[in-house]
This record gives C-alpha cells, sequence and structure tokens, in this order.
C-alpha cells in the first residue's frame, strides 16, 4: 500500500493542529531512507556542514544546485545540492557501517523532516507522509491513544520558521 503523499495533519495560521490521520511512526535506523533517497541540502545545511568541518565537495556530488519544490517559502522552490553518496553502494556518505549519521548533530533539514513534508495551504499548512517515503514504519492503522501524530506534527513545526 502506497501511503505517500497522505496527509495526517492541518496547521492553521494560529498554530492550532487538526490530527486527520492517527498514525505511529518511530525510527528504527534501518537507513532505507539514506540509502535509497537523494538527499537535499540547502545552502544553510552546506553552511553548517563546512562549519563543523566538512569540506563542499566531501559533501556533495556536484557543485551546481537543482531547484526542489519548497512549499513552505513564497515561490515554492529552493536551491539545494543533492548530499554525495558513496560510490558502487550508492547510499548517504555520511551513513557508517552500523546505519547511524555521522554528521546527525547537524544534518540536513530534509533528513530531520523524513519521512514527512510540510505543504503550504492557503489558510496554514498541511503535515503529509513524505512523497518519496521509502519508510516502512509509519503504521496507519493505529487508535487516537496509540496516535503519536501531534507530537510528530509538533516535532516538525519546531524545526522549520513558517510564516
Amino acid at each position: 500500500m502506497d501511503i505517500s503523499n497522505t496527509p495526517i495533519a492541518t496547521v492553521k495560521k494560529n498554530g492550532s493542529i487538526k490530527v486527520l490521520k492517527n498514525i505511529h511512526f518511530e525510527c528504527n535506523k534501518c537507513a532505507k531512507c539514506c540509502k535509497l533517497n537523494n538527499i537535499p541540502a540547502t545552502e544553510e545545511d552546506i553552511i553548517k556542514m563546512v562549519e563543523n568541518g566538512i569540506e563542499v565537495d566531501q559533501a556533495v556530488e556536484v557543485l551546481s544546485p537543482v531547484l526542489i519544490p519548497c512549499p513552505n517559502i513564497e515561490n515554492g522552490a529552493t536551491k539545494a545540492y543533492i548530499l554525495r553518496k558513496k560510490p558502487f553502494v550508492h547510499e548517504c556518505a555520511f551513513l557508517d557501517e552500523n546505519n547511524l549519521c555521522k554528521v546527525h548533530e547537524f544534518k540536513p533539514l530534509a533528513c530531520q523532516l523524513y519521512p514527512f513534508s510540510i505543504r503550504k495551504l492557503s489558510k496554514g499548512y498541511r503535515a503529509i507522509i513524505h512523497p518519496d517515503c521509502v519508510c516502512e514504519f509509519i503504521n496507519m492503522d493505529v487508535t487516537k491513544e496509540k496516535s503519536n501524530t501531534l507530537q510528530i506534527v509538533e516535532g516538525l513545526l519546531s524545526l522549520l520558521s513558517l510564516d
């Protein structure tokens, strides 16, 4: 069952959150997201990496940025760079042998949000399951009592500066 793009909550401009789907998610550190996705990093992400001792050419595949959809900004797109991948295995260069992130303290925003995204609406925002979701640890069939949708959305919002 493809769960990508499933709306899980709406957030009004006043900050109130309405849960649309009771889900439960807890990362099990399988690193499937780091192994199967092209991971975008913004200029701000790259600056943080450089400030923490990572050279730009060690961080990104190509020094030319790509445009990626970014619905929480005015024009709907932002420049991003694709993080470097390990040769032959094509997984994120910052993934260690224990499936842990070597740059966890300053990893890109896309990594922090994944497997979720925030989409801009006319009267607020919608939290969704990321369009390219490869995560198998989102449980869609939970009761309201077992759901952690509200905590997930609050966590997502704390990472973003939304207007």
